[in-house]
């Protein structure tokens, strides 16, 4: 399905990433100052800004900007739309996916670029998206003959079958729903924040020729490994679940809806702003279905951290999934020899 600059903005993380388009421009007349208004914008909005430290001379004397969302739109508007070459949309979308933080109020940044004095800016920004060749990837399907696993340092494959942790994974979330309501009057309780399927199952991004696999890079809630074990698969034959945006993901609750409400609803209310009912889908359910299924990355920049409405059975939300990441329900099977790569300052490289 073609992505629109509308779909794109109307997802949180498609709007960050027009900001952060416009934050990593390569400098050039207006980026310095639009960064330092963006900054100073976005912690008048955060709900938790922070402590500032003075380092040297005298704290007593400063006193912080006051920069509001239409001055930096104004900054925003003086920097030209860059190119939007693969290097620069890569790390944009880096950037928000590491800060995405799915189980806290959002970002000043993220209220930022949802404010109305800075629809006009983005809106130039998600159309020259929208029409980027090296963005065209974004919207297609698996990529079933170049896809690989990521297994962190120490990380291993587990023993189970993806049957057995299919199953094993609806029996925790039963128990996780049970004892969280005998605590749900603890208003500040945290817990599980994602949507996925049971992170043990074997999943797997296409590999990006010499960068490697997405999934290297595109990792919410990344611990800063520096290490990592890169695994070529055969793709199972079968269907494959496509989420595309939020309609796909709706449906896909509608069809196998399962209640965390009592898991997920104060992170869930934290990150979005909603009190209700939450529902997500019954994965092991929907394991009986297909073979896998798979997040692209216009699905996760248009639905992921965005209230998705179910009329009577609620809402839902993606949170956790990495973009291009699928999850398979079927045996994977080792398509090539493993490959170790390493961080550096050059980024993910093989060892």
């Amino acid at each position: 399905m073609p992505l629109t600059a509308d779909e794109l903005l109307a997802g949180p993380r498609g709007r960050r990433l027009c900001l952060e388009i416009l934050r990593l421009s390569p400098d050039r007349p207006g980026v310095d100052e639009a960064r330092w208004a963006v900054s100073w914008a976005a912690r008048a909005l955060a709900e938790n800004p922070g402590t500032m430290i003075a380092i040297g001379g005298d704290a007593s004397s400063f006193t912080e900007p006051e920069v509001s969302p239409a001055e930096a739109a104004v900054a925003l508007a003086r920097v030209e739309t860059p190119e939007l070459t693969d290097a620069l949309l890569h790390e944009a979308l880096t950037v928000v996916v590491d800060l995405a933080a799915s189980w806290q109020p959002p970002s000043g940044e993220d209220e930022l670029a949802a404010t109305a004095e800075l629809r006009p800016v983005l809106e130039r920004i998600a159309a020259a998206v929208i029409d980027a060749p090296v963005a065209e990837w974004w919207g297609s399907p698996v990529l079933r003959d170049a896809q690989a696993m990521v297994r962190w340092e120490g990380e291993r494959p587990s023993e189970d079958t993806p049957e057995q942790i299919a199953a094993q994974w609806r029996e925790d979330q039963v128990a996780e729903e049970i004892s969280s309501a005998q605590q749900i009057d603890n208003v500040r309780l945290s817990g599980s924040w994602w949507s996925t399927p049971a992170f043990r199952l074997p999943r797997s991004t296409r590999v990006r020729g010499a960068a490697g696999p997405a999934g290297l890079t595109l990792v919410e809630d990344s611990l800063g490994w520096t290490s990592a074990l890169i695994q070529p698969i055969a793709a199972p034959d079968g269907d494959v679940i496509e989420i595309d945006g939020p309609d796909a993901w709706a449906q896909l609750c509608r069809r196998h809806p399962f209640s965390v409400t009592a898991s997920r609803h104060n992170v869930w209310q934290w990150t979005t702003g909603r009190e209700g009912v939450w529902v997500q889908p019954d994965w092991a359910a929907v394991a009986r279905d297909a073979v896998g299924v798979h997040l692209t990355v216009a699905g996760y920049l248009t639905t992921a951290g965005r209230v998705i409405d179910l009329g009577d059975l609620g809402a839902s939300t993606v949170a956790g999934w990495g973009p291009d990441e699928t999850f398979w329900f079927a045996p994977v099977e080792p398509s090539a020899p493993p490959q170790e790569w390493v961080s550096g300052d050059d980024g993910w490289v093989r060892a």
